[in-house]
């Protein structure tokens, strides 16, 4: 029996929890029988309905991701993407204040501070977040994220790699992390891509019934709630919390690929093309901006915040939950 298959769940979604439309309907289901539907309006991709915070914790409480730093050729991918992540913020913003959510063992909070930001982090795992902050001397919170005395309108990036499919609310953080950015910063996000060529192929393999046993393993139900495409978070970016769409594109380097890349020309070349055809790649990346017009607020607490980001409608299902290793 899978993780998945012994899970209890929420009742049904009744609405899009991102855009609120009520027009959502079924889209897939995968091999354990866990249903996928798909808002009509926003075209959002989401588990309905959705695991229970206590089979999170509990799940979380047991997750063990592979142990990626001893090997080498993955750790210098991991530093490749890191800077290559940064040096596309950097094309719409200068170095300044960066938070990283979900900062995992802190990887990127090291490229930035030697890119020269100033990094901080954030995780749910208290023992992480503090192993982490010894080894990078930078700052890294933890807790639950809507709990904390979070500073407004302060940073100039805010960092989500491999986080935002996670969450059970992740229209709460797109929307505290706007009141979080000043005006002018930016969002990255990475996320995996459910409109890439391969994961478009294996869900209509699936529906038609070419995958015996192995339908919808790529919604890797197990802890991922949502499923996003770049047209469909970038709209959503734009439509429902007011940032800006500055970019977004295939992310080549990101996961645990045996090879680096770029070591021949035709290698950058393809790099460079697999980048400008985000189709092409299982994961995207996108940079988000906070206009410059939005107003700023006196106060520097989260306390004043809308009632709904210092407590939101639905309870945060990471609370608890260990740290997990980010690409």
């Amino acid at each position: 029996m899978t993780a998945t298959s012994a899970a209890t769940f929420d009742q049904p979604l009744t609405a899009c929890p991102m855009c609120r439309s009520k027009r959502i309907g079924d889209f897939d289901v995968d091999y354990c029988g866990v249903l996928i539907s798909r808002c009509r309006d926003c075209r959002l991709l989401f588990m309905n309905p959705q695991f229970t915070d206590a089979h999170l914790a509990e799940f979380y409480s047991h997750y063990k991701p592979n142990d990626v730093a001893r090997d080498p050729v993955i750790a210098l991918r991991r530093q490749m993407s890191k800077a290559d992540n940064l040096a596309l913020i950097e094309r719409f913003v200068r170095p300044g204040r960066f938070l990283s959510i979900g900062c995992g063992d802190g990887l990127e909070l090291d490229s930035a501070q030697q890119r020269g930001w100033n990094a901080e982090g954030f995780d749910v795992d208290e023992a992480s977040a503090r192993r982490a902050s010894a080894r990078t001397s930078r700052p890294i919170r933890w807790g639950d994220f809507f709990e904390l005395d979070w500073p407004l309108n302060r940073y100039d990036c805010v960092y989500m790699d491999q986080v935002l499919e996670h969450p059970k609310n992740p229209q709460d953080y797109l929307a505290l992390v706007y009141r979080l950015l000043r005006p002018g910063g930016v969002l990255f996000i990475g996320c995996p891509n459910i409109a890439s060529v391969s994961s478009t192929w294996k869900g209509w393999a699936g529906r038609l019934g070419l995958k015996r046993g192995r339908r919808g393993r790529h919604y890797d139900t197990s802890h991922h709630l949502f499923y996003y495409s770049p047209r469909v978070l970038g709209n959503l970016a734009e439509r429902q919390f007011g940032y800006e769409v500055l970019a977004s594109e295939g992310d080549p380097l990101n996961g645990r690929k045996p090879s680096v890349p770029g070591s021949t020309l035709l290698d950058r070349m393809t790099l460079g093309l697999r980048k400008k055809l985000p189709f092409l790649e299982s994961t995207f990346r996108a940079v988000y901006r906070k206009p410059m017009t939005a107003s700023v607020t006196a106060s520097a607490s989260i306390d004043n915040a809308p009632h709904e980001l210092r407590h939101p409608t639905r309870p945060n299902p990471w609370r608890g939950a260990p740290a997990l290793t980010r690409q």
